[in-house]
């Protein structure tokens, strides 16, 4: 596919102008996928926090607290990376998805070490927090995704000229 054959900030790749049938929506679809999620870590805030207080008063509601704002900003600053990265081309999409995948990976680890240690904040809350909306987040991006085929459209119906890989009769 040549490099002017996609639209990533559509989420479409076509060989020629958009049919009525394509969606129409000016946000990249990397955004629209993190905005979803970050509403959904909202919604799932409410009993991680109450149940972060009921487990370790005050320092679990911290701890709960630090885990939203971080599962939150984690997901944002990856659907910012992956949309730059997508203007740029395939190969950078592919390097941003794996180096922003690396380095969330280390930004948990070096939050939740240094966080440990201050008295005020429950450590374990904090770390089970993390954990469980981060699994609960990516199921229901998955989830988001799959139920929605138009970020992935492909109009097959008009070759790309000079594609190679098309047959023709």
């Amino acid at each position: 596919m040549a490099a002017t054959d996609s639209d990533p900030s559509q989420g479409r790749v076509s060989g020629r102008a958009p049919s009525s049938a394509a969606p129409q929506n000016s946000r990249a679809v990397e955004l629209r996928i993190a905005a979803s999620a970050v509403r959904f870590v909202a919604v799932l805030a409410v009993p991680l926090l109450g149940a972060g207080w009921l487990a370790a008063g005050r320092g679990g509601l911290l701890g709960a607290g630090i885990a939203v704002a971080l599962v939150a900003g984690m997901f944002a600053m990856s659907a910012a990376l992956l949309s730059f990265a997508a203007r740029l081309g395939p190969s950078a999409l592919m390097a941003a998805a794996l180096g922003g995948f690396a380095l969330r990976l280390m930004i948990y680890a070096l939050l939740i070490v240094l966080l440990r240690p201050v008295e005020a904040i429950h450590g374990p809350t904090l770390a089970v927090s993390a954990a469980v909306l981060l699994v609960a987040t990516l199921t229901w991006e998955a989830r988001y995704v799959s139920r929605t085929p138009g970020f992935f459209w492909v109009d097959a119906s008009t070759p790309a000229p000079g594609d190679p890989e098309r047959t023709r009769a």
